[in-house]
């Protein structure tokens, strides 16, 4: 009798230990993308990170001042029609980061192109010109605060700048 209760807890402690060697399935998702411009119209930037993670503006303690941020993107557009601009932009929504916690709480940002400043009112601006465009160029995306009247006010503030670029 005593053999069988050995074997019996010997057989026990061998199927505890198989079942606990099976390993719990593990699953991942794994976002995968690709941006694949066409030879003869592009505007994209040189640092992927640009467009991929959030990019801050920094306080400056000393002069009390948000700081803007510049971008170099690369550019080119040979499919322009010889009158018109090689590459136009324009802001989809208006640039503006706003207070997590109080949306009352707004920071106007303003957005140049190439030195070209960008609206979202009326028709798109021209950031590159036909001469200029049909060879690779770098070109500069700038984002400035504008401080508010009374002075930038404490918060966490998050928004997006977003921008159409086109060559008509």
């Amino acid at each position: 009798m005593f053999k069988k209760v050995a074997m019996s807890t010997s057989a026990l402690a061998l199927a505890l230990a198989s079942s606990a060697a099976l390993a719990v399935p593990q699953q991942h998702d794994i976002t995968v993308i690709a941006d694949i411009p066409g030879a003869d119209f592009y505007v994209q930037p040189e640092d992927m990170s640009t467009i991929r993670d959030e990019q801050r503006l920094l306080w400056n303690q000393a002069t009390s001042q948000l700081e803007g941020i510049t971008r170099m993107f690369k550019v080119k557009s040979s499919v322009g029609t010889g009158t018109a601009p090689a590459i136009e932009a324009t802001l989809m929504e208006a640039a503006e980061i706003v207070d997590v916690k109080n949306a009352s709480k707004k920071i106007n940002l303003n957005v140049s192109f190439n030195g070209a400043a960008l609206t979202t009112v009326g028709t798109p601006v021209e950031v590159v010109g036909e001469d200029g465009a049909t060879t690779e160029i770098r070109s500069p995306l700038v984002i400035t605060p504008v401080a508010p009247g009374g002075g930038y006010a404490e918060g966490n503030y998050r928004g997006f700048v977003k921008v159409m670029f086109d060559a008509p």
